[in-house]
């Protein structure tokens, strides 16, 4: 809201000096020479720049969208690798806790062989 109202202000004092400033000029540009009044140039001046600065925001925009299209796209795969690590911890702690199970038994044995 307060960027809308800076820019209603600015476009307020532009029309302003634009209208206060009516007075005829030539205008030379490569090979075109008219004759306008300074209201028009002062006016369409700033509309360029207004333009020119809407295109610069679309770039920049542009350009932002597509980095975050690619670090979305990359925060996928590492939860993907993340969810695949998970499990393959999940899997060799499931798998250990077996193995663990199945030694305590035989070194007992081995402990009871080796007193004999």
């Amino acid at each position: 809201m307060p960027y809308l109202l800076v820019t209603v202000v600015i476009s307020i004092v532009v029309a302003l000096f634009a209208v206060q400033n009516a007075i005829n000029v030539d205008m030379h540009f490569f090979l075109w020479n008219f004759s306008t009044s300074l209201v028009m140039v002062i006016l369409g001046s700033f509309f360029m720049g207004i333009l020119v600065g809407c295109f610069y925001l679309l770039m920049v925009k542009a350009r932002h969208y597509m980095k975050n299209k690619k670090m979305r796209e990359e925060i996928e795969g590492l939860q993907a690798e993340k969810k695949s690590l998970e499990e393959k911890v999940t899997m060799l702690m499931h798998t250990q806790m077996q193995r663990s199970d199945v030694p305590e038994n035989t070194e007992v044995l081995e402990v009871s062989e080796e007193n004999k």
